[in-house]
């Protein structure tokens, strides 16, 4: 019977990588939702709030090599399944967590946990979909992202205000490790990507050594500042220019959301352009100009307009960075370049909370919101010194 064996179809078995990584998501942006209840619960700053957000950070960006480098030595899907494992084992700590202290190492053992799914996962849907389909189905992926963590703000701003944020943390968590078994019994027959074990520390030595790949992360850091600060944040700032709860919630929860749609259409678009370069710049100056607007605009039916770009623009500008990346990185090195690229990325991301609520404590918003817009356009110039190379690697 065609229904017994579903999972056979490499849709439907790429469908079950988005979902992993739509509750990937979920367990990082319900801390979100979760930060006014967890200030007032442990008498916190807006400082240690932010640390409490960068701590998550700390873990993904410290360990994305460390998943890098499983991921070759023991295979892609092994790593991307025991990191979905221990993300969901992190989260369920997170809600049983009695003091900041407990909290903040539940945080960041749940990011060290993201950063060994995150690119073995990448690479995990490279062995299940056709090579044509690739960059269509990373707009999907990251789209995944946006989908899991606008149902983790939402629904969890929600639930916070009913069942306070401890119970849904560990509710977020025993759904991932339900999704867990399903994989570990449905993938069992996919292959396992691994390189040759004497080719490693060479194989490491030219990824850490390719200028272009650095190059390519920064160039694209706008996405990541805007994921960062928008998915952490926003709720926060729209509370504090006096909107309602429900209201913030909704709104950052529709930037997550139909970024599911700006993925989609970026997948769709990038492949089939022949300006793929001139793409990925214009998509970061869009987008950094955008963070600048949120700072000056409260109206609420112009941040709902600026909240639907952002959430487009940010997956789309993703999306390209990872395809840039397959296409400089060598089949069975996808993992660890896009953990490398992942980790350069998530060291501008890690200071960016810090340095958001610092500026916010020190002098306002306006100029909070310009800082991170500005973090986004300061790399642009690099491409100057990558286009020629992307050129040569990057099909028209």
């Amino acid at each position: 019977m065609w229904y017994k064996y579903w999972w056979m179809n490499y849709g439907a078995r790429a469908g079950l990588v988005h979902t992993a990584r739509a509750l990937y998501a979920l367990n990082w942006m319900d801390m979100a939702p979760a930060l006014e209840y967890i200030k007032t619960a442990m008498n916190l700053t807006v400082v240690e709030l932010g640390t409490l957000v960068t701590a998550f950070y700390v873990g993904i960006a410290m360990f994305q090599v460390l998943g890098g480098y499983l991921s070759s030595y023991i295979g892609d899907k092994t790593t991307s399944l025991i990191g979905l494992l221990f993300v969901s084992i992190f989260a369920i700590t997170s809600g049983l967590s009695g003091n900041f202290i407990e909290l903040i190492i539940s945080r960041f053992l749940a990011g060290l946990s993201a950063a060994l799914f995150f690119s073995p996962a990448l690479s995990l849907l490279a062995s299940i979909v056709p090579e044509n389909k690739y960059a269509f189905h990373i707009g999907i992926y990251n789209g995944a992202f946006n989908v899991g963590g606008g149902v983790g703000i939402i629904g969890w701003a929600i639930l916070d205000q009913y069942m306070g944020y401890r119970i849904p943390f560990i509710i977020a968590g025993l759904a991932t490790l339900g999704l867990f078994v399903v994989l570990v019994f449905l993938f069992r027959n996919i292959e396992n990507i691994k390189t040759n074990k004497s080719d490693i520390f060479t194989s490491f030595k030219k990824v850490f050594s390719n200028r272009i790949i650095i190059l390519v992360a920064f160039i694209g850091i706008a996405s990541m500042v805007s994921e960062t600060i928008i998915g952490q944040f926003f709720v926060y700032y729209l509370e504090s220019i006096k909107y309602s709860i429900d209201l913030a919630g909704s709104i950052s929860a529709l930037f997550l959301i139909i970024g599911f749609l700006g993925g989609i259409l970026g997948g769709y678009h990038f492949s089939r352009t022949k300006y793929k370069i001139g793409t990925f710049i214009a998509i970061n100056i869009v987008l950094s100009l955008s963070l600048i607007l949120i700072g000056f605009i409260h109206y609420y039916i112009f941040i709902i307009i600026i909240a639907i770009a952002i959430g487009m623009i940010t997956v789309y500008g993703m999306s390209i960075t990872y395809t840039i990346v397959r296409y400089l990185a060598r089949r069975d090195l996808v993992s660890l370049t896009l953990s490398f690229v992942n980790t350069l990325q998530l060291l501008v991301a890690v200071a960016v909370p810090v340095i958001f609520t610092l500026i916010v404590s020190s002098y306002n918003y306006e100029l909070a919101w310009l800082s991170m817009g500005v973090l986004g356009l300061v790399f642009l110039p690099l491409i100057f010194l990558a286009r020629g190379n992307l050129i040569k690697v990057v099909p028209s």
